[in-house]
């Protein structure tokens, strides 16, 4: 139980954005069903930058927030979350942003910039 309470903490050294704790820019049902996702739970746990980056380049295929009837988040919202837990440096932000071969990735870098 308290390694999943872990795998959904912001990492310590995280500046605050508007003031607050970054994943609060995802609204609260919304983070619990990322929280409760299958794709979070096996595939983003314990992941650094560098894993987010390759996981959008190879498992990307759509841009979008939920679906279904039960409202389950999609890979790209998941991947947005565990960017604003782990808060990549700018510079690494700024490689997504300017990678041409994927533009999933690409989409990835600018969304999370603007949040």
């Amino acid at each position: 139980f308290s390694s999943i309470i872990m795998a959904n903490v912001t990492d310590p050294l995280a500046r605050p954005i508007h003031g607050t704790n970054p994943q609060n820019l995802i609204e609260y049902i919304t983070r619990q069903r990322i929280y409760d996702s299958q794709y979070w739970k096996e595939q983003l746990f314990g992941c650094t930058a560098a894993d987010v980056a390759e996981k959008a380049a190879l498992q990307l295929q759509a841009i979008g927030s939920s679906y279904g009837g039960n409202a389950k988040p999609t890979r790209f919202l998941c991947l947005v979350l565990k960017m604003l837990q782990i808060q990549p440096d700018d510079e690494i932000v700024y490689e997504l942003i300017n990678n041409e071969n994927f533009k999933y990735v690409r989409a990835l870098g600018a969304f999370y910039l603007r949040l």
